[in-house]
Formats: structure tokens, sequence, C-alpha cells
């Protein structure tokens, strides 16, 4: 069970910050099987969004878009025990 506050909104990093990117040549590839968001113990898979990364601005080549992708990747990735392949 969690121990972390619900009742806060917590700040969250900017995607250059956390070094997130998303590698558009992987949107359609098996996201079960590598370092994806969509096996990140993070990633809010309802609106495709980041616990720890904000869903605006741009990653780390000036990219922008309003989501966090299943196909993205970035620096504080974290797996799904027993999900990653």
């Amino acid at each position: 069970m969690s121990k972390i506050p619900k009742d806060k909104d917590y700040p969250k990093l900017s995607k250059a910050t956390s070094g997130y990117i998303e590698i558009l040549l992987f949107e359609n590839a098996n996201l079960n099987a590598g370092y994806f968001c969509n096996d990140c113990v993070y990633f809010i898979k309802q609106g495709s969004q980041c616990a720890i990364v904000k869903n605006d601005g741009p990653d780390v080549n000036g990219e922008q878009s309003d989501i966090i992708a299943p196909h993205g990747i970035c620096t504080l990735w974290f797996p799904i025990e027993g999900q990653a392949q």
C-alpha cells in the first residue's frame, strides 16, 4: 500500500529535465519489451500521463506534445515489477 499522501499536488519535472523523448519509430512497436513509458511504474495509461513528469512542454530535442507517450522514454524510467521484458 502506498504511503504517499494523495491530498496534495506534488511538483512535476519538465520533459527536458527528465530526459524525456518520444521515438516515433517505436510508436507501433511491442511496448512491453523495452524501456518505454508504457512499462514504467510512473506511467498512468488512462490519459497518457506520468506521475512525475509534466505532460506539456518541449522534450530534450525541443519537440512538443501534450501527452506522455507510451512509446516515450526518460532517464527516470523504473520498471513495473514482473511486467517489463
